[in-house]
């Protein structure tokens, strides 16, 4: 079928045979099966097959001011499309958009979507209905929408989180039973640090909250993997299926690519942690030679000694010393590949400069010999590293603490 971008008459198109539903299928790696399907509607061209996409419909019907008539069709044809696909209505979860539009005819009382639902023999406990909720400005009508139809029994869900104007509090004020993660941020991840984060702090957010998550637009085998990776619970995206009308197979192939998905991310996971053991070994190896010379050498010449045993160790970003109050003994020493200032909030520490407030000095100084932070972005040059400190012994006996910064790939833990 052909789009067309062209001549888009809603008030021609809202008669529920001119709207199609395609269905999307949405997987649980986890449980190796098909939770659902988000419904999509198209409008269909007068006189022939060409289907107009969903943004341009919908783009079109609000500036024709029949957005609320054009969204109530497309719920009940999605309805319609799904209860005749003869699916055991206990078996999987449909889901539907909410235009933000609609809430004063919903919450009027009007019960609309609960009539579509009974009409399909559906319980509203197997309807998740999904919301844009940075288009709705005010939260107290936010809270009066969700409250109506967490009432009816029905599931909530907030999409395209992440990106434009979402805002986090509402998640921790509404708590969605499903964050949806937008498209850009899960593709974006696959390389970007900081967008790896930004899902992985979405993910920690949704779950804290008893909300699970669900990553759109996975295209490939390895965005899948890297949502799996970052806490994801469940997939959505052409790489399992694209939207499909009804009449058509929604789940052909499927299990075949969640088979494979499984079994790379179960081995990319052993992989991670044998490379993880290769690399902690790796960092005792230096860790143990460094303090083998520092142990044995005054502080006067702590500066001299680190340079010199830096120079073997490219993977280093740099070295430094701290005394048992975390006052730093040594300058920042850096390796070949690194050094410099950054920019204002990016200087290495130099003689004097008090660490005691870091992670790596404040759990050492309660008794543990050696830590190795998670992932962040150092303050000495902007990169992302870890840093490695151990306490040890010099000549004479005072407390130090050797500390490596390590530069990270993408932002994946040491």
């Amino acid at each position: 079928m052909q789009n067309t971008e062209k001549g888009v008459d809603i008030k021609g198109i809202l008669q529920p045979k001119r709207v199609i539903t395609h269905f999307q299928p949405i997987v649980s790696i986890k449980k190796n099966s098909v939770i659902g399907f988000e419904a999509l509607s198209r409008g269909l061209v007068e006189g022939g097959d060409a289907l107009i996409p969903p943004r341009r419909l919908f783009e079109a019907a609000e500036k024709q001011g029949l957005a609320m008539e054009l969204d109530s069709v497309c719920r009940a044809k999605a309805f319609e499309s799904y209860g005749a696909m003869g699916n055991d209505p206990d078996r999987f979860i449909l889901t539907v958009n909410l235009d933000p539009s609609t809430l004063r005819e919903e919450s009027s009382g009007s019960k609309h979507l609960l009539a579509l639902a009974e009409s399909v023999n559906m319980q509203p406990e197997k309807v998740l209905i999904e919301i844009i909720e940075s288009r709705i400005g005010d939260i107290t009508e936010l809270e009066k929408l969700v409250s109506l139809y967490r009432g009816y029994g029905f599931l909530i869900a907030f999409d395209d989180m992440g990106t434009g104007l979402s805002n986090l509090d509402r998640v921790a004020v509404i708590k969605p039973d499903i964050v949806k993660i937008d498209t850009s941020l899960v593709q974006d991840s696959e390389k970007m640090y900081h967008s790896r984060e930004i899902v992985k702090s979405l993910v920690s957010l949704a779950h804290r909250i008893g909300s699970l998550v669900i990553a759109e637009g996975v295209e490939t085998g390895e965005q899948a993997v890297n949502a799996l990776e970052l806490g994801v619970d469940m997939l959505q995206g052409h790489h399992f299926a694209g939207p499909a009308p009804a009449g058509e197979d929604l789940t052909k192939g499927i299990a075949e690519r969640m088979e494979s998905v499984a079994a790379n991310f179960k081995q990319r996971t052993v992989q991670r942690i044998n490379d993880k053991k290769f690399r902690h070994r790796s960092y005792n190896r230096i860790i143990n030679n460094l303090i083998s010379e520092l142990s044995r050498i005054p502080e006067e010449e702590y500066d001299t000694a680190l340079r010199s045993l830096i120079k073997p160790h490219s993977e280093l970003e740099c070295v430094y010393i701290l005394d048992e109050d975390g006052i730093q003994l040594s300058d920042t020493i850096f390796s070949v590949n690194g050094g410099g200032s950054k920019g204002f909030f990016f200087q290495p520490g130099s003689k004097g400069t008090d660490q005691s407030s870091k992670d790596y000095f404040f759990l050492l100084s309660a008794g543990l010999p050696k830590y190795t932070t998670a992932p962040y972005i150092s303050l000495a040059s902007r990169n992302v590293c870890i840093t490695v400190s151990v306490a040890y012994r010099d000549a004479d006996f005072r407390k130090r603490i050797l500390c490596m910064d390590i530069i990270q790939d993408n932002g994946i833990s040491g």
